[in-house]
Formats: structure tokens, sequence, C-alpha cells
């Protein structure tokens, strides 16, 4: 393996290179395998990981380049056709963390969840924050699901939302309204009500939990992984304008 480039930014951008191209050189040499042959599922989760953990203050400067540029790529809405990275709003199951979903969200969300591998289901039905693998009729892994919620730990609320003591929990509630009156309208519906000898967060009859749940096919969370990639490789370029994003992972 080569080494990475320098200075700085562009020894992660070349790390983000040479994943790029190792997943699409693993997709070409596997081509002609049976789907129980492949550990694709594997490498491309190790691959998003390590994207998404080493190249996080490479990413920060590149939105920052990107706005002095005028250019809000990180900032664009997702919709449900996809224009960048095949990322499209179908993807998203269920979410009640943000107004407007962009692409920035999107990313910082699957980061959340890549860090803690999670079981399907937990008792109690608290959606904690992890990924997990849905495999399809013959075992084999076909989808990925992404969960992000910020308030549960282990299956449980946090003890700042579910609480015998009344006033931490409107501390939490109204520290949450605050910083969410803009983005998150639902915020000033929500009321504090005791429930089994402690105080939760109510919105109507159910308790509220902020979460963000995506489910992406295996093929697609691969393409993603492999254009991000591309994306973040771009300081490589000696004479990049810091805008343009050429195609430098075949």
């Amino acid at each position: 393996m080569s080494e990475y480039s320098r200075p700085n930014d562009k020894i992660q951008a070349g790390f983000a290179l040479h994943i790029g191209k190792l997943l699409t050189q693993y997709r070409n040499l596997t081509s002609n395998l049976l789907p129980s042959e492949k550990y694709d599922a594997t490498l491309t989760v190790c691959a998003l990981q390590a994207l998404l953990t080493n190249c996080t203050e490479l990413m920060a400067s590149m939105k920052k380049k990107e706005k002095k540029e005028n250019c809000q790529f990180w900032h664009e809405p997702i919709t449900h056709i996809p224009r960048h990275w095949g990322i499209r709003t179908s993807f998203v199951k269920d979410t009640c963390l943000d107004e407007q979903l962009t692409y920035d969200i999107f990313i910082t969300h699957l980061r959340n969840a890549l860090s803690h591998p999670t079981a399907p289901d937990k008792d109690p039905h608290y959606p904690s924050t992890g990924y997990t693998t849905i495999p399809d009729d013959t075992g084999i892994i076909t989808r990925f699901r992404f969960i992000d919620s910020p308030w549960v730990d282990r299956g449980k609320l946090l003890y700042r939302y579910s609480s015998k003591i009344e006033e931490n929990v409107k501390r939490s509630l109204h520290s949450y309204r605050h910083a969410n009156q803009r983005c998150r309208p639902q915020a000033n519906h929500l009321e504090i009500r005791k429930d089994a000898n402690e105080y939760k967060i109510y919105q109507g009859d159910q308790i509220y939990i902020p979460v963000f749940i995506a489910e992406l096919p295996l093929s697609a969370l691969t393409d993603m992984a492999i254009e991000l990639a591309n994306h973040i490789a771009q300081p490589v370029q000696d004479n990049w304008d810091g805008v343009t994003i050429r195609q430098l992972v075949a």
C-alpha cells in the first residue's frame, strides 16, 4: 500500500481514496462469487466507519471551504430523487429529530449509529442508538438499519428524561425546547407527566423520544460509501479548487 499524501489534510484524503478503491476493487474481484461467499457487508461497514471517524476533521474543513465558495452541498435538503451519493428520503423510516433532513445531518446520524452494533429487539423497547443487519430469506445480509436515539442508553431512557424528580425533567425539556425552537416546532407541544412513579416527557398519549431511523440496502450503502470516499478524497489533487468534485474512484 502506498504512503498517504502529505501535508495534513492530504493524509486523510489519501486514506479516503484508498477506501474507495478498496471497495471498488473488492466488488470487481468478487463479481463471480455466490452471495454466500462474499463479505461485502462486513467490508462496507468497516470502510464507512473508518471514513466517518478518521476523516471527521477533513469533512469539517471541506464544509467551511464550500461555505466560503457559496457551495452549500452539505446543507442541501435530501429529496425522494437521489442527487448525491444515491441518498433519498425513502431510506428514512422515521425521524422527529430535524425539520429538514440534509446530507450533513444524514451522514451525522449514520456516524452515530455505526459506533454501536446492536440487537434489533430490546426490552424495554425504547430505540437505542446503533445499527443492525437485516438478512433476506436465505440468511444473506441485504439491508442495514441505523438508529440515532440520543435520549436512550441500552434500551432505557436517560435519567434526565425519566426521573422521580420532576424538576430534573423540567430542566431537560426546557433545554430541549430552547435548543430546537426553530428546527423542531413539535418541541413546543411536549409536556411532562408522571408515569409509573417517574416523570417523563410526552407528546399526546405517547412518551416522546427523538429518534432517527434509516434503512439502506447493502448495495446502496456500498455505493454511498464509495461516493463519500471519492468526495473526501478530492484534496489529494494539487490543483483542486475546493469545489469541483472529480471522479477519482473508478
